[in-house]
């Protein structure tokens, strides 16, 4: 199995916060272990691509752009 970059894993974590998600289900879906979906859920908080309520993370209008824009860069 090929091993994912980063660029990969943040647009596997914007596929599932899609329709809304809390960190078990990204965890699951991403196929990430906890602690490093902790760590790019951080990430994608910071740079205002999702957000969170309460428990559910969600995308932003930012984030979708974003994972638009990224998936027309994936080969």
């Amino acid at each position: 199995m090929k091993r994912r970059n980063k660029f990969d894993i943040v647009i596997a974590i914007l596929d599932v916060v899609l329709s809304g998600a809390n960190k078990t289900q990204i965890v699951y879906k991403a196929n990430l272990n906890f602690n490093l979906a902790t760590t790019y859920m951080e990430l994608l908080l910071e740079r205002g691509l999702v957000r969170t309520n309460g428990s559910i993370y969600e995308i932003t209008e930012k984030g979708k752009t974003f994972s638009k824009k990224a998936k027309e860069l994936q080969f």
